[in-house]
């Protein structure tokens, strides 16, 4: 838990003072002008880090609190693969959102952010499909390559595939094949979260208070006892009990970890890594996908997309799946061996709860909701705090 010494919380006060001339003077402007000046951030995901440090960029006052840290084990930001695409994330302003994210992350790489990697992407198809509208980005270079093409572009660039024989005997066809960012999860929530530590506007943080909130009005109420105006829900796959969502379900994800620089490849050890996504028959399916991310100091294969299943640990069928799956994708299971399991369930809703809470939004008190993003968490989790910080502010 962090609280700000007094010394500065007083200095940061005098500072809000002088802006209209006198602290009483700031807070009728705020009420007249309907922006909340000091905000709760709920939830230290992905999602609710960067909707914290948004707001703190646009010098709002923030407060932070989660039950638990966010590189514990059971946050879902923590063990996702990281990888930038749209997935399973049907909200039409999700491009946009995603988008955002991507000019982000191009520019965290281009300066060198040991966070952020940009690798080969490849989704295995079994005829031409029609490309996604987000592929139009000039930074993914997308393209969509018949099998012969794809390795024959990969011999040139030295780019890592699963064996050709295995890909055209199981009726692949064709290929989407870009680049794209792959976050690093683990240390970029650890890198985020540092950040607001530090930052000046940063009031307080408790992010292990091992307490669930039960409803949204628990929430303001705690939100104004310390002394917020703002209330922002990025409570992921709590919001279903706190909000009495029902639209709201887990989508339960499965990964196997490998350690990166011990891996041995049944091909080309050398050759450069990528990631490789199957969501079609036989290897694969939109429940079943099978796939490889290279992410930090780990390679992570996965997977399942199971809406509703609740199961907190990996069943044994699961196992063999994606270790065949390893297997599929390059892997010589023979020799490796994953070091650890992950279990997570995604926030998934038909359509993302990113909205101002009207009813709740009284008495000089603004809330907004950001949840819901299936699978998509760090693919669109700039834009949609950009979004939510602008909710939150917006002066109408």
């Amino acid at each position: 838990m962090i609280l700000l010494c007094e010394r500065e919380t007083e200095r940061g006060e005098k500072l809000a003072k002088g802006f209209f001339g006198g602290y009483r003077t700031y807070e009728y402007h705020s009420k007249l002008f309907h922006m909340a000046s000091k905000v709760l951030v709920v939830g230290s995901g992905v999602i609710g880090l960067r909707t914290a440090l948004e707001l703190l960029r646009r010098n709002v006052i923030v407060c932070l609190m989660s039950p638990k840290c966010p590189t514990h084990v059971a946050t879902t930001s923590m063990g996702a693969g990281g990888l930038f695409m749209p997935f399973h994330c049907d909200d039409k302003r999700v491009d946009g959102w995603a988008l955002s994210t991507l000019d982000e992350l191009a520019n965290q790489h281009s300066n060198h952010d040991r966070n952020v990697e940009v690798v080969p992407v490849v989704s295995f198809k079994r005829q031409p499909t029609e490309l996604p509208t987000w592929s139009r980005s000039k930074f993914l270079k997308f393209q969509q390559l018949d099998v012969d093409r794809l390795y024959e572009h990969g011999s040139q660039k030295n780019i890592r595939l699963p064996q050709r024989e295995t890909i055209e005997n199981a009726g692949y066809t064709h290929a989407w094949f870009f680049q794209a960012p792959i976050v690093d999860a683990p240390n970029a929530l650890n890198t985020m979260l540092q950040e607001i530590k530090m930052h000046k506007h940063t009031q307080y943080i408790n992010v292990e208070t091992n307490r669930y909130f039960k409803t949204m009005q628990e929430i303001v109420t705690e939100a104004r006892a310390l002394g917020c105006d703002g209330v922002v829900n990025c409570t992921g796959l709590g919001s279903k009990a706190l909000c009495s969502d029902d639209l709201l379900v887990g989508a339960r994800g499965v990964l196997l970890n490998y350690v990166r620089c011990q891996l041995l490849w049944e091909v080309k050890n050398d050759s450069k890594d990528s990631a490789v996504l199957i969501e079609e028959g036989p290897f694969g399916s939109e429940t079943m996908p099978c796939y490889m991310i290279p992410r930090g100091d780990r390679v992570v294969v996965g997977g399942t997309y199971l809406v509703g299943d609740r199961k907190e640990c990996l069943r044994e069928s699961e196992r063999e799946t994606i270790m065949k799956n390893a297997k599929i994708l390059g892997i010589d299971t023979t020799i490796n061996e994953p070091v650890d399991e992950w279990v997570g369930f995604r926030p998934y809703r038909n359509t993302v709860r990113l909205e101002r809470d009207e009813e709740l939004s009284q008495n000089g008190m603004r809330v907004v909701h950001n949840y819901g993003f299936g699978g998509s968490g760090w693919t669109v989790y700039v834009g949609a705090a950009k979004e939510a910080a602008s909710l939150i502010t917006r002066t109408s």
